[in-house]
């Protein structure tokens, strides 16, 4: 799936209001940020995660990512453990930015009640539009020097 040229995998879960994509695995969730939180964010200098074995809950921060003169916490869509954070990332942030479907996820979090909020993650279309709309909400410029970067081919 493609919007405004940035990729959103169609295998996966979205959080939109987080920029967050999720992967089941197993008992578990990976999670990491998608292409248009790295187009809102530019840069990534830093992630900072909680220590494995920390209990997050929802709408609370996982970690923290620092980028161009700013630093945002990046905050879980759901509770659970934290049960690892990606060290490859944590040494060499820019893999987020680089990619971050695959080499660049951020987090393991096993949810405290999965079948209870899976239904409240997007997929295919109902992702997109929902991206769509907060792009247009954010006044996102899909043509601006940081968004080409992150276009797909």
């Amino acid at each position: 799936m493609n919007l405004h040229g940035l990729e959103f995998p169609d295998h996966l879960l979205y959080a939109p209001n987080y920029n967050l994509w999720l992967r089941e695995d197993g008992d578990a969730l990976v999670l990491g940020l998608t292409t248009y939180g790295c187009a809102l964010y530019g840069q990534i200098f830093a992630f900072t995660p909680k220590r494995d074995g920390w209990h997050i809950d929802k709408d609370r921060g996982f970690g923290v990512v620092e980028f161009a003169k700013a630093a945002a916490a990046a905050r879980s869509p759901l509770a659970g453990t934290l049960l690892a954070s990606n060290q490859a990332v944590v040494e060499r942030p820019g893999l987020i930015n680089r990619d971050c479907y695959g080499e660049g996820w951020m987090i393991r979090l096993k949810p405290d009640d999965w079948p209870a909020v899976r239904g409240e993650f997007l997929s295919d279309e109902a992702a997109l539009e929902a991206f769509a709309a907060r792009m247009r909400e954010d006044g996102f410029d899909p043509q601006a020097d940081g968004v080409q970067a992150l276009r797909s081919s």
